[in-house]
């Protein structure tokens, strides 16, 4: 079965229903802001370069690299990252993105894989309501 979560730092990357998650909260992202990090995401752990990432989300559209840059400025942001001292997506300058954070993959099934993802949630912090929400 493919992943369908993926955790990272205090995020959840849910791919199944598209949306990304803070804790126990939902983060708004364009279609294309969550298609780019998703991208990554899934493919941390090697550069990504910008021909590929902008073939894989904007397919038969005609864009310049500029708009890569914008959907990354506001990914970054949504995240709390910088670009200076990234902790979860590195720029290798003039040929693409590298997404360098820790990456937990969850695929959504057995008690041992939901009782690691509570244990997870307590580490961060969060009381067992909070992780029920």
């Amino acid at each position: 079965m493919p992943e369908r979560t993926i955790h990272f730092g205090t995020f959840r990357l849910d791919l199944a229903n598209e949306c990304l998650w803070s804790r126990n909260k939902k983060i708004h992202q364009t279609p294309k802001d969550f298609a780019v990090l998703s991208y990554l995401v899934t493919n941390h752990g090697r550069l990504v370069r910008k021909e590929e990432l902008l073939r894989a989300v904007w397919s038969g559209t005609v864009v310049t690299e500029g708009s890569l840059k914008v959907c990354i400025r506001r990914i970054r942001r949504v995240l709390g990252d910088n670009a200076t001292a990234p902790r979860y997506i590195e720029t290798q300058h003039r040929r693409g993105y590298w997404f360098i954070g820790r990456v937990q993959r969850i695929n959504g099934s057995g008690a041992l894989r939901r009782a690691s993802c509570i244990i997870y949630y307590i580490i961060l912090g969060l009381s067992i309501g909070e992780i029920l929400l």
